[in-house]
Parts: C-alpha cells; structure tokens; sequence
C-alpha cells in the first residue's frame, strides 16, 4: 500500500489530476500498465531514467516527485499541528497537505509562526512586570492617577450644584491629573517601545548587563591579559548604550583589580587572609578578585540601599534575580559596619554551609562635600566542614523557613 508521501503515490496524484488514463502513461513511458500499478503502490522501486520519463511526461520537475514536501515547510506545519494538540496520526498528513494545498500550508505556517511571536511578547511583558520594579511601580502610578481622575469626574458629574471655589479646584485637579496620566502612560510607551526597537526580552540595562556577565562567567581572559584597552572590544556585543557604559564601568573595576592583584598570584595563594597584605588591606578588591577567578565561589555587591548590583551565583546557593536578598546575609551586617572584613558561617535551608566574607567599603569622595557611596561585597564559598552556622534563606519571597524573626514578606512557596 502506498504511504502518504511516497513517490508511487505523488506519481498517481500528479496523473490523475492531469486526467491521464494509467494505460496511457505506461504505454508514453514504454512500461505495461500492470507494472505502473505497483510502482503507484509503492510495490516496485523507482529511480534513474524511468522516473525522469515519468516526470517528462507528466511535465513535472523530476526532484519535485523524487523529494516531495519543502523540508522545512513540512516542520512549520507539524509544529503549528503540534501548538494545538493534533494526534500524531494526523501530524503525519501534514505533508499531504503540504502537496495538495501548497498555498493554505504557506498560510498556516505563517499564522503559527505570527501566533507564536505574539505568545513570546506577551510572555515577555508579563514577565517584565512581574520582575522589573521600575515598571511596576510607574504601572502602578498609572492606575492610580486613573483611579483619582475617574472619582474627580464622578464627583462632578453626580453632583449638580458645587461651590464655585469647589468647582474650580475640582477642574484644576482634573487637569493636573489628567495631565499626569498622559505624561505617565507616554513614559512607559516610550519605554516599551525602545526596548522593542532594540528587541531585548528583559529591557533593563542592568538585567542586560547581568546577562552578559552570566554569560561569560564573570571572567574574560583578555581583560586578564590586556588590561582596561581590551573593554571596548569585549562589551562590543552588547547593543544597548546604557547597558554598554554600565557593563564597561564594571570591567574597569574588574581590570584595575586585577592589576593589583594579578591572576597567577590569585590562583596561588587562594585564602582570603593571605591576600590582604598585597593590597593593603583593602578586603573588597580580596573579595572581588577571588569572586571573579574562582568559579566555585560565588559573589555579590550592593550598594547601599541593600540593592544587589552585581550576582555571580554559585551551584548550590540561590541569588533572587530580582529584589534584595536574605535579610541575614552578612552582606547587610557589613552595610552597618563600614571597613570592618566580617566572616560568617552560614546555612542555607537545604543544609549547605558556606562561609561567607563580608566588607562594606566607602568610594572615593570626588570632591570636598561630595557624598560618598557605600558597597558592600560578599564572597561565598562552600564549607568544607560542618558545625554551627547562622539560618540563612535566599530571599524572603521564596524561602521556605518558618518563624523567621527578619521575614520582612510572606513566601510564595507552598508550606
């Protein structure tokens, strides 16, 4: 029996469509009718100079009866079938399909492939709502200053005699607010659609800055080799400008680090204590440098509203992507107490320890009266030994310990 797709098959629908009686075909080609019958049911193979006389006589192009259905309009229209639940018996007749209607495959395809673009920015949005602070505080502001316009027009519309001092308030607010609400929506329309135009699915510049960093690990050999000269070439891949000059001020931190602490020297002498008399003292740029080189150590900074502004994970210990982290990191115990190096051993709720080093360090003032920023820095690295540690979490939202003094919200993990 022929199979959906098989030469035999393609040879018998091409006839037939062409009102060719199968004697007289078998008989242009110089073959019995007979023998034309099996090679239609795929009963005797078919190839060489009697498919090219088929094709011929059929006034058809040999490889279109040798090959059939475009590959890759045939994948197209399984996935499309495959999107809306079609049994595999019926994503099999995709490529007769394909043969019999070659213009309404070309459409199907298409909508899917429509249908699933629109699916990946919708996921994308909802995703950036989710997870970006920024835009969902300024969607909160602009259902907010809707609510305060619609009262503002209730109250005029419902109350028929207002105080003429009332009144003008009442019209002045409107438009204030009005305006407000239309400054507001065009911001974030404005925002949307430049992250659009750069097609980003995370929008952020830092989020865009994270994802490069995760993306090569946090080291770069030709930082290591060539010092600050080689940024320019290495966050050439990032086409966003702000997330470009973020991802080079970083680098340069990371380059001037490196020369004072070179990676030979690093590598060799890999203990925390060890390294801070070569750079007197001074425990972030330890911290910072043994984050980077080391890929089974993890790292954090934050600036200091508690903010992370760089996340290395690590295997084992969970960063929030988005947010603060566990209230009792001794990253913030460092925050609260700038310049000293603290160590803590601490527990994360599957029972791993690490020892974490800590130290909160101010920037250097630009200028007399200039206000000074404050980072603190946590390396992570996994406990060799265990014993008594501090309960830690990866961050209240999705911590699972109960009965937390420093639980700031409610998990949203099941109990």
């Amino acid at each position: 029996m022929a199979t959906i797709g098989s030469i035999g098959l393609r040879i018998r629908e091409q006839r037939l469509a062409r009102g060719i009686r199968q004697a007289h075909l078998a008989a242009e080609v110089g073959i019995s009718a007979s023998y034309l019958n099996l090679i239609e049911h795929d009963r005797r193979p078919i190839g060489g100079r009697l498919l090219l006389q088929l094709a011929e006589s059929l006034d058809l192009d040999p490889a279109g009866l040798s090959s059939g259905v475009d590959d890759d309009l045939l994948g197209r229209l399984r996935s499309a079938g495959a999107a809306q639940g079609l049994p595999p018996s019926s994503l099999a007749t995709a490529d007769e399909l394909a043969r019999r209607n070659p213009d309404w495959a070309q459409v199907i395809a298409a909508q899917s492939a429509t249908i699933a673009a629109q699916a990946r920015t919708i996921e994308a949005l909802s995703d950036r709502l989710t997870h970006d602070p920024a835009l969902a505080e300024a969607m909160h502001e602009l259902l907010s200053t809707v609510s305060v316009v619609r009262s503002t027009a209730s109250i005029l519309a419902q109350t028929p005699e207002i105080d003429p001092n009332w009144l003008g308030r009442f019209h002045a607010n409107l438009d204030a607010d009005s305006r407000r609400l239309a400054d507001g929506a065009e911001a974030v329309v404005g925002y949307l659609d430049r992250a659009a135009a750069r097609g980003d699915d995370r929008l952020t510049p830092s989020e865009m800055v994270a994802r490069f960093l995760d993306g090569h690990g946090h080291r770069f050999p030709t930082l290591e080799a060539e010092g600050p000269s080689a940024i320019p070439d290495i966050v050439s891949e990032i086409t966003e400008p702000q997330a470009r000059a973020m991802a080079a001020a970083l680098l340069q931190g990371d380059a001037e680090d490196a020369a004072r602490l070179p990676l030979d020297v690093v590598t060799a002498t890999p203990e925390p204590d060890a390294l801070l008399p070569l750079v007197a003292g001074e425990a972030a740029v330890v911290l910072r440098r043994l984050g980077v080189v080391d890929a089974a150590r993890g790292l954090v900074v934050a600036d200091a509203s508690g903010a992370m502004i760089r996340r290395k994970p690590v295997a084992g210990f969970a960063l929030p992507v988005i947010g603060a982290g566990c209230p009792l990191w001794p990253l913030y115990e460092a925050l609260s107490q700038p310049g000293r190096p603290l160590v803590r051993v601490i527990e994360m709720p599957d029972g791993a320890q690490w020892v974490a080093h800590a130290v909160a360090d101010l920037r250097q003032a630009s200028a007399f009266g200039a206000a000074q920023g404050l980072h603190a820095t946590m390396l992570l690295t996994r406990a060799v030994r265990s014993g008594s540690a501090t309960p830690v979490g990866p961050g209240c939202r999705v911590c699972p310990r109960e009965g937390c003094a420093a639980r700031r919200e409610p998990s949203i993990l099941p109990a």
